[in-house]
């Protein structure tokens, strides 16, 4: 067992790539948030959005690997033209969506370090951005960032370990409540949001496609999830989330801004806290934002019948046409911060649909035979579909005043 399992750690991947765009700074955003906000009293989201985040990401891997193509050509030809189309366009959208916001937060980290606010930041993003996509030179780039976001991390977790957690509140929060009010709301879907999110989901049936697994990678696909959701997403937004609720919440901070949050690291790093928390920021939107690009390319190609080859210039001006799309970011009104969770929430909206089309397509006998889901595996696809639309709605009809 442990040879196999060190075996897996050798050949593990795809969702390590998902996991890191799940650990960016919109959940970063959210848990710090919501633990600011209301304590305790969202724990049990947090706690389920690694469980649900990595039950979609298992049975999106599942679809990539039986079917062997990404979910909406899958859909196209298991269920019709009219499912692919509904699929390509939710997909899209929600991704262009995340990119957009991104890009607001990455111009907005560099204004607070430059101390040079302005929306034409996203021009020069949009220049360098487009030239590291062209060209894929980029790999030591995303690894310094990567190593940014860990060092944060780091900091994060030794800071929730020294905070005074309350054992008893704890408990309670992992009993499922919602408080009223549309901020609550907002907070729980974008919690969620941060880990089941089309864009991901979707995005992953590629990844799996991409490293080339077949039918006896499923247990491997499945070591790959649970460790890279379950674990390390686990860890990142449980972390967050203990450090806003043990330290922030009782201060009265409520973390709307990014300097608000900078303050809980402020008894470990010192002087140097809001330095160090920007920079893990703005590499986590770094590192979040390119990987959003090339998901909706794979969408379009996909929908559009094509194979996608960076080398193909049709797929570069769809990478292109897509951070020029992103500059527009941030141009939107109101803070980047507030802004991620909003992002986050409204791509929950739309997942949904996903959800229940790979629960779908992995039920029916006539496409995977015998390898079609368990009943227990079903029954944490259906309760992840169930809880996901929930928080979608409640967030929605706290949008047009019915809550």
């Amino acid at each position: 067992m442990l040879a196999r399992w060190m075996d897996y750690a050798r050949r593990m991947g795809p969702a390590w790539i998902v996991s890191a765009v799940a650990c960016g700074p919109a959940t970063l955003a959210s848990v710090a948030m919501a633990g600011a906000s209301f304590g305790y009293e969202m724990l049990w989201v947090v706690v389920l959005s690694a469980v649900f985040g990595t039950t979609a990401q298992y049975l999106a891997a599942r679809v990539g690997i039986l079917e062997g193509r990404g979910i909406i050509a899958a859909a196209r030809e298991r269920l019709g033209k009219t499912w692919g189309w509904v699929l390509a366009v939710d997909a899209v959208l929600a991704t262009y969506l995340a990119a957009m916001v991104l890009m607001n937060a990455l111009v907005g980290v560099t204004g607070l370090v430059t101390g040079l606010s302005s929306p034409w930041w996203g021009l020069a993003y949009a220049v360098v951005l487009s030239f590291l996509l062209m060209h894929g030179g980029y790999r030591w780039f995303e690894n310094l960032c990567k190593f940014l976001v860990i060092g944060i991390v780091i900091c994060f977790v030794i800071t929730a370990l020294r905070s005074p957690l309350d054992p008893g509140a704890m408990l309670a929060g992992l009993w499922p409540s919602l408080p009223g009010g549309g901020s609550s709301a907002l907070m729980a879907a974008a919690i969620m949001g941060g880990a089941v999110h089309i864009t991901i989901i979707g995005m992953h049936t590629y990844n799996t496609n991409a490293r080339g697994w077949g039918v006896t990678e499923l247990p491997l696909a499945r070591f790959d999830t649970v460790v890279s959701m379950g674990l390390a997403f686990g860890l990142y937004s449980l972390a967050i989330f203990l450090v806003g609720a043990a330290v922030l919440h009782p201060a009265g901070v409520k973390a709307r801004v990014a300097g608000e949050v900078a303050q809980a690291l402020g008894p470990l790093l010192g002087p140097g806290a809001l330095a160090v928390f920007l920079a893990g920021l703005w590499a986590a939107t770094f590192s979040t934002i390119m990987p959003t690009y090339l998901a909706a390319a794979f969408f379009i190609f996909d929908q559009a019948g094509l194979a996608p080859d960076r080398e193909d210039k049709r797929f570069r001006l769809v990478l292109i046409g897509g951070v020029l799309l992103s500059a527009v970011g941030p141009f939107i009104k109101g803070g980047f911060f507030l802004l991620l969770p909003v992002m986050l929430a409204l791509g929950l909206c739309g997942t949904p649909v996903i959800i229940g089309v790979i629960l779908y397509l992995l039920n029916q006998k006539r496409y995977y035979g015998e390898r079609v889901n368990s009943w227990g595996l079903n029954l944490l696809g259906f309760i992840t579909l169930a809880i996901t639309t929930i928080l979608a709605a409640r967030f929605l009809l706290s949008k047009l005043g019915v809550m």
